[in-house]
């Protein structure tokens, strides 16, 4: 993502915890915050930056 800049994630997901950043949870990652899990979709603001997801859609 460019610098300066920020987006919103929205994914289909069977939890909070089935999108990761590496090995850890994305909700933990650095530049992440997570902004909640409802009706099975996960939502996240992200700052600019390099991200690496992996995920378990429903």
């Amino acid at each position: 993502m460019p610098a300066n800049t920020g987006a919103t994630l929205r994914l289909p997901t069977a939890s909070a915890d089935a999108v990761r950043e590496g090995r850890a949870p994305l909700s933990r990652a650095d530049g992440v915050r997570f902004l909640g899990h409802v009706d099975g979709v996960s939502s996240y603001r992200f700052l600019s930056g390099t991200y690496d997801l992996t995920a378990r859609l429903r």
